[in-house]
């Protein structure tokens, strides 16, 4: 090539380096404003170093070195730091709530044959104490053929089981034996939640009337809202209370049977015919009076029709001549 050649091309080269830097500057801009608006975002930091690499790469072709030529690299944001979990503002020294264990009732129904069924009463009676509960309820009954007594036991819940394997080592054979457990949680923390929801409601109910009552309408309107309110939260500790006591007293139907040589019912008590005599003139003389009495009640009635039977030919013959 020509030395004039190569002293023509020189302006073309010049020219084609400044679009290269122009072109160059314009997507280093971009590139800076799209860092701004993801600065938080850190794979998007990690990713635009060497996306900045790759674009510089045709322009250090050109002949020119990007700390000379190009403009001066925007510094990169740090990615923000994580939010750190917010701690609970409980006060110093109290406690967290904690979660409220299942509340189970427990029943038992248990049929079992005895030897002896007053001896296994006693025996019964005497577990009972032992596991820390006692009989609520017992009931004899006899027939030609069976002797039995329904005992009714309440003991704490963690003692269900080990009285119910005690009772067992009383029977000869057993009939049948249910256990059944009824979940009362849900119920118990909704009676818990709004019975402390209407105490609240009744404490600010007892402030307005004491600062904010000034009439005797006021006065008034205040105790009967408090009124209503008591007597809801009265009824909701009844039924909590009895929930506890169901949940923390356990109940067992306990039935002892023992097999009798059959022997027949004793015959029927029958009157003698003195007695039925006698009975007899009670209520004949019983009869007597309330007929008596049922004559007197209607006396207008009888005077009446004796009025009648008196003027009857009189009313006869004034009838006839109409």
């Amino acid at each position: 090539m020509s030395f004039c050649e190569e002293t023509a091309s020189i302006p073309k080269i010049n020219f084609l380096m400044k679009k290269s830097i122009i072109v160059f500057a314009i997507f280093q801009l971009l590139l800076l404003a799209t860092a701004c608006q993801n600065a938080g975002n850190a794979d998007f930091s990690k990713s635009e170093p060497s996306m900045t690499a790759d674009q510089a790469a045709p322009a250090s072709e050109g002949g020119f070195s990007q700390s000379e030529e190009s403009p001066q690299d925007f510094e990169e944001t740090p990615p923000p730091a994580p939010p750190q979990p917010q701690q609970p503002n409980n006060p110093p020294g109290k406690p967290t709530s904690q979660p409220i264990p299942r509340q189970i009732i427990k029943t038992a129904n248990y049929r079992i044959q005895v030897k002896d069924v007053n001896k296994s009463t006693r025996n019964a009676n005497q577990l009972a104490i032992k596991h820390g509960g006692y009989v609520s309820d017992s009931e004899l009954t006899n027939s030609s053929y069976q002797t039995t007594n329904a005992i009714t036991i309440r003991v704490p819940a963690p003692r269900f089981d080990s009285l119910l394997d005690d009772l067992g080592q009383e029977a000869i054979f057993t009939q049948y034996k249910r256990i059944s457990s009824q979940d009362v949680t849900e119920e118990y923390v909704d009676i818990t939640t709004r019975l402390k929801t209407k105490i609240e409601v009744r404490d600010r109910y007892v402030e307005i009337l004491r600062t904010r009552a000034k009439t005797v309408k006021d006065v008034l309107d205040a105790e009967e809202q408090i009124r209503i309110i008591q007597e809801e939260i009265e009824a909701k500790e009844g039924r909590l209370r009895y929930l506890k006591d169901q949940v923390g007293m356990s109940t067992i139907r306990l039935e002892l049977y023992q097999e009798i040589e059959f022997r027949p019912e004793p015959k029927v008590f029958r009157e003698s015919f003195w007695v039925k005599l006698v009975s007899g003139l009670k209520n004949g003389w019983e009869l007597m009076q309330g007929l008596v009495i049922g004559l007197v009640s209607i006396w207008p009635l009888l005077l009446l029709a004796g009025l009648i039977l008196w003027k009857r030919r009189w009313i006869w013959s004034k009838i006839r001549r109409k």
